[in-house]
């Protein structure tokens, strides 16, 4: 069996893997120089890479002391791990017998075209991602890693995920930073708690966070109304599908797929953040699922529980909803966290009538680890009155965890 992938993000590399290991002879096409999609190249990696050593930054600030990384420095960090990243896919694709075709795609009576030729396959799976914004005047969060400038101010339009993940980066690297909001919190969308504490503690910091705000940008910033000088403007929403050549597929925006990843055309199946997902650890089992269907295994795509990560410090995580029955414990009530002087933030786990778990958010440290293992229950649908039932070790911050479940009824 032959199956063509385009593109080399996280769902088209675990597409690519998860077929060959079935046993198809897979051609990947990926119109970039390096692979690896956005994520690897633009995105989560190199903005991680940045972010890692300002922990150390945060870190010292809590007990008097000083660590500091000039931004060139973090920008090297980052470009030394994407590069490193980016041959880690191409090694295992290499490994895994997968061909790897350089150039532009599209969709041809079902077939892929690349440079005016037919890749002759049984089953295609799209996974071209999503592009940047390209708003005159801006920058996206995609270019924050290369910049090679110097800047001091910084003006974020938007206060969602990535303005706040890039406002802490931008923070703790000594830049000036302004984060305007059109809503009255930072985070919109999310739980109302979690709003209200991060904006709170974006503000301690001395983010300067302007909430039911306005900004207009063309030849002068205006916040507003009001002109405004910024070294530098970072758009930071606004991502839009890559459906270049696959506008066939498109349905409401995004390119259509079922629970089984499959699109309107037969045996062409699709998987990614170019189907409406926004987190890389989505788009990895969107591929393994397209992976499975397109070489003739019947598997649906199951997004319930997905846990998600803002990684600042403390970090941000949260799955599930948080409506209707909760507990919110504050992390100044777990001993680690008393003891390591990071107490900031909250934790909140909500339940089911069923007694099942509903959703939770964390605000401090180690909340990644804590909001992890509560996606787990989630998805192993255990009760709350089992979960209490669980050991961590102590002092640990899962305690902080357990204890939440502790005092929720069932």
């Amino acid at each position: 069996m032959k199956l063509t992938v385009v593109g080399s993000g996280p769902a088209g590399l675990y597409s690519a893997l998860t077929a060959s290991e079935q046993g198809a002879k897979v051609t990947l096409v990926d119109r970039s120089e390096r692979l690896g999609g956005t994520c690897v190249l633009f995105g989560c990696i190199p903005s991680k890479a940045m972010m890692s050593p300002l922990f150390l930054s945060y870190a010292s600030q809590k007990y008097g002391k000083s660590v500091e990384f000039s931004y060139s420095e973090l920008e090297e960090f980052a470009r030394s791990v994407v590069q490193r990243v980016s041959k880690g896919v191409e090694y295992m694709l290499e490994s895994a017998g997968v061909e790897v075709v350089k150039g532009e795609a599209k969709l041809n009576s079902g077939k892929i075209e690349v440079g005016g030729q037919i890749l002759e396959s049984d089953s295609v799976i799209v996974a071209t991602g999503t592009e940047k914004p390209q708003i005159p005047g801006t920058i996206a969060s995609d270019d924050l890693h290369f910049l090679d400038r110097e800047f001091n101010t910084v003006l974020l339009v938007g206060g969602g995920v990535g303005g706040v993940e890039y406002g802490w980066l931008l923070h703790l690297a000594k830049k000036k930073v302004t984060i305007v909001e059109r809503e009255d919190l930072l985070l919109p969308g999310h739980d109302r708690d979690l709003r209200a504490s991060v904006t709170s503690h974006f503000k301690r910091l001395g983010i300067d966070v302007r909430t039911n705000s306005v900004a207009e940008i063309s030849d002068k910033v205006k916040i507003n109304g009001k002109p405004e000088d910024f070294d530098l403007v970072v758009f930071t929403f606004g991502r839009r599908p890559a459906v270049k050549g696959f506008e066939n597929l498109v349905e409401n925006k995004w390119i259509g797929v079922n629970e089984y990843m499959e699109t309107k055309i037969n045996h062409v199946y699709a998987a990614g953040d170019v189907t409406g997902t926004f987190t890389a650890h989505e788009a990895i089992h969107k591929g393994i699922v397209a992976g499975l269907n397109a070489t003739g295994t019947r598997r649906r795509y199951r997004g319930e529980g997905v846990p998600k990560v803002l990684y600042t410090h403390p970090e941000i995580a949260y799955v599930g909803n948080t409506d209707g029955r909760c507990v919110k414990l504050s992390m100044a009530e777990v001993v680690r966290a008393v003891a390591e002087r990071s107490t900031e933030g909250f934790i909140k786990v909500c339940v089911n009538e069923d007694g099942t778990l509903r959703g939770g958010v964390a605000f401090g440290e180690r909340a990644e680890d804590m909001v992890s293992t509560l996606s787990l229950l989630m998805q192993l649908r255990v009760k709350v009155k089992d979960a209490k039932e669980l050991m961590f070790p102590h002092p640990s911050y899962l305690e902080g965890l357990w204890e939440a479940l502790r005092r929720l009824k069932p």
